[in-house]
């Protein structure tokens, strides 16, 4: 099979390693597939030319089938969840308004949903799931996290910002 080398180092294969897995992460992070998928092409073509380890030994039918289809199922929840994300928006921003003013939600990112790439999203899901379910999934995760622990204590902060003598303001 190989050993995980690069330019005769282990060293830096993991330092590459780790710096393809960060690239992913802000790829995910800022929407761009295209960037994923040259940093990922980098990484292969120096291991391939420079690297001990012999890369298509991993890629079998199985594997690559696997793969897909896990992201397949993946690019699907996602898909799903996205659409009710703008739909809770749209919800929430339009409770006050008038439903002939309102075209159209927003995501957390401040896209619309007309304006939304799914076709490039969903690729990037599919091809990049287990990144991309790990941003998702602790991304969320720590937000509905901190939200959390911040409702239970932001009268107590509150209190200290408005001051001892000051009202609290809501």
């Amino acid at each position: 099979m190989g050993s995980l080398l690069l330019f005769g180092s282990s060293l830096c294969f993991s330092l590459s390693l780790l710096a393809l897995f960060i690239a992913f992460i802000l790829a995910d992070i800022y929407e761009n597939g295209y960037s994923a998928t040259v940093c990922a092409g980098i990484f292969i073509g120096l291991n391939y030319f420079w690297g001990g380890f012999a890369w298509l030994s991993i890629f079998t039918w199985a594997s690559v089938g696997s793969y897909l289809f896990a992201g397949f199922l993946f690019s699907l929840i996602r898909t799903y969840f996205k659409g009710k994300e703008f739909k809770e928006s749209r919800e929430s921003y339009s409770r006050g308004t008038e439903e002939k003013e309102l075209k159209t939600g927003y995501d957390s990112y401040g896209n619309s949903k007309e304006s939304f790439d799914l076709k490039g999203n969903v690729f990037r899901w599919w091809f990049l799931f287990p990144i991309s379910a790990l941003t998702w999934i602790f991304g969320h995760l720590f937000v509905d996290l901190w939200n959390l622990v911040y409702s239970k204590v932001e009268k107590m902060y509150q209190f200290l910002f408005y001051g001892v003598n000051k009202e609290v303001k809501k």
